[in-house]
């Protein structure tokens, strides 16, 4: 009988750097369902009944809180200002239809905002990954298509709230702008 190998020895996958490039971002961030199941879990993710029946449609529209999460990728290490919880407090009530939630993403962005503020330096400020990582995703309860009114009104209240009164290029406006113009061509298309 011939010996078994004690250990099977995989080689590991290269390593991929974290883009960069705001377009990228976006346009990386969507995956269509592989199989029955998974088709029927995200069937049941978007509101479908999950009575087993697959609809082959999949809803390839940007939502808000895939907006909020590739602006953070695009500028991890951005410290928060106001700006930027002003405009992901209008994306958070433009998702969930009235005003922020408790709880959502805007109030740890509104908190790292006045906690930066007062910081000594600029390594003991918060980030924009500090606030919107995967919760951007998971704490918004719906998943709402950002429009282009969620974004014009993103970038007013971001402009409102900067010092400058102007919008980050590679911001929170930004990327709902980046992904609002997306939805409209995608609704165009079809």
């Amino acid at each position: 009988m011939e010996a078994r190998p004690r250990r099977i020895e995989f080689p590991e996958p290269p390593k991929q750097p974290e883009p960069t490039d705001l377009v990228r971002v976006l346009d990386t961030e969507r995956i269509a369902p592989r199989d029955a199941a998974e088709s029927v879990t995200e069937q049941l993710a978007h509101g479908g009944s999950g009575d087993g029946v697959v609809d082959e449609t999949y809803d390839t529209r940007f939502k808000i809180g895939e907006a909020l999460k590739a602006s953070a990728r695009a500028i991890r290490d951005k410290p928060v200002e106001r700006s930027d919880a002003a405009a992901i407090s209008v994306a958070e009530a433009s998702a969930v239809g009235g005003a922020a939630i408790p709880g959502g993403v805007a109030e740890p962005a509104r908190a790292a905002a006045v906690a930066n503020a007062r910081a000594a330096s600029d390594g003991d400020k918060a980030t924009m990954a500090d606030v919107l990582t995967w919760e951007a995703t998971v704490k918004l309860p719906t998943g709402k298509a950002v429009t282009s009114e969620v974004a014009a009104a993103a970038a007013e209240a971001e402009a409102a709230n900067d010092p400058r009164a102007r919008t980050n290029p590679r911001g929170v406006s930004a990327a709902l702008d980046m992904a609002a113009r997306h939805n409209s061509e995608h609704e165009r298309a079809s």
